[in-house]
């Protein structure tokens, strides 16, 4: 059973953050709190230490205990995704709260791809004056609803920050991945084996979907050897769609093009998961007769989906980035945004 004065040093921090909810700065005095507590004046005096070396108080010599600057600051990030228990974000959130545990709480939020649900977490961020919030954009490339709410958390200077995505409203940073010079990469990679008919697939209302997909084009130096037939471009509904099981689009797309390629890119894991599924129904066999390639962080080929050659990023740098431009950003420090580099798995 811990010390009295550690059981008390934890009841008075959350006091504390009650305290700070309602405006008040200053703490009952020593002997109020011994009494309230049922402890002598010296474990409290004990207690006071503590959260004084932690930097949440502040004695002044014939006045009190006052909270300080620090402890009257939010010091909760909220982490808004589509949804935070599906595909990669278990593993990031887990490392992201792992880098922030010592000066921030990391609360997770789910908009499940409704405008209004994400509305409502960022007035929620804006009302409790978060200490930042990160936001998995799902569509970043058309006019949002939430965009005068995101200036408005910026306005408020909350910072907002951006993961996954390369681009972002005025005064929003970005941690993302470098989708534009991944594309290119793989294309030089499946040139050298010898597959130079490629096709791709990718989100056209995204910015990683259209770096990825610039890339992808760049690469092509005879304007002759591309066909844009081969180029499947997803809107977030379609994408949606071919996650949840409806593979129609992913059919009729290899159809027109399994006689004559020999390779396909995929800007996200699943819809080449569903596209290998979709191949060996038509009697085409992943890698032997078409390679397929994606953007995703490893998780299929970690799960022993050999078949599907993955690029991502080093998730542990990722939450490092993150961590840092969070960290910076609420204590006030310019920063700019980060751009990871792709590896291979």
């Amino acid at each position: 059973m811990p010390e009295k004065y550690i059981a008390i040093t934890n009841k008075l921090e959350i006091e504390l953050k009650q305290m700070r909810a309602n405006g008040i700065t200053k703490l009952p005095s020593e002997t109020e709190l011994a009494a309230k507590y049922a402890c002598s004046r010296q474990t409290i005096r004990a207690s006071l230490n503590i959260l004084m070396n932690k930097g949440l108080i502040e004695k002044r010599k014939g006045s009190g205990s006052y909270l300080t600057e620090e402890s009257t600051q939010n010091r909760v990030v909220f982490f808004v995704a589509e949804d935070c228990d599906r595909y990669l974000n278990p593993e990031l959130i887990a490392g992201l709260r792992s880098e922030l545990r010592s000066k921030f709480e990391l609360k997770t939020f789910s908009t499940y791809g409704n405008y209004k649900e994400e509305g409502e977490i960022i007035r929620k961020a804006i009302e409790e004056k978060a200490s930042a919030l990160v936001i998995d954009p799902s569509r970043d490339l058309i006019p949002g609803i939430n965009d005068r709410l995101i200036m408005s958390a910026v306005n408020n200077r909350i910072p907002v920050i951006y993961i996954n995505s390369n681009a972002s409203p005025e005064g929003v940073l970005t941690v993302a991945p470098d989708y534009e010079d991944m594309a290119k990469k793989a294309i030089g990679i499946l040139n050298n084996q010898d597959k130079k008919s490629t096709a791709c697939i990718f989100r056209m209302d995204s910015s990683s979907g259209m770096r990825g997909y610039k890339g992808f084009i760049d690469e092509f130096a005879d304007e002759k050897l591309f066909d844009d037939r081969k180029c499947l471009l997803l809107t977030y509904k379609d994408e949606k769609e071919i996650i949840d099981g409806d593979t129609a689009v992913l059919s009729s797309f290899a159809e027109d093009i399994i006689r004559d390629t020999e390779c396909i890119i995929c800007g996200n894991g699943i819809v080449a998961y569903q596209l290998v599924n979709v191949l060996g129904k038509k009697g085409i066999s992943v890698p032997e007769d078409i390679s397929v390639l994606c953007f995703d962080n490893g998780y299929f080929r970690n799960k022993g989906n050999a078949q599907i050659i993955s690029a991502g990023y080093d998730e542990t740098i990722l939450c490092k980035k993150l961590a840092k431009t969070i960290t910076a950003l609420s204590s006030g420090t310019d920063i700019g945004s980060t751009v990871l580099p792709f590896q291979l798995f």
